[in-house]
């Protein structure tokens, strides 16, 4: 069991030329991830190209990547050497219905 402390220092999102890499908060421990630019354009429904509007597209619907995030990393922690990727079919999978 993991022992209730302050939370882990969350390293800001950035653009590495190819996704936007990013961390969460699993259970007090700091977990490396990462979103493929079209699955960023597929759940944010804009589509961005420049680093600046993809970070800031990114921002816009963070809460909801990092909801898919944390399900795919609980649903099998043990694959996730590196970071946990989210791709297009990911959000096609996992991300709940839009509200209307």
């Amino acid at each position: 069991m993991t022992s209730p402390g302050p939370a882990p220092s969350l390293a800001k999102p950035r653009w590495d030329g190819s996704r936007v890499v990013f961390e969460i908060d699993v259970a007090g421990e700091a977990v490396a991830c990462a979103i493929s630019r079209s699955a960023l354009q597929d759940i944010s429904g804009v589509r961005r190209f420049a680093p600046a509007d993809l970070l800031r597209g990114f921002g816009e619907v963070r809460g909801r990547i990092e909801e898919i995030a944390a399900a795919k990393f609980r649903t099998n922690p043990e694959s996730a050497s590196g970071f946990v990727s989210i791709w297009t079919d990911d959000i096609e999978d996992l991300a709940p219905p839009p509200r209307n």
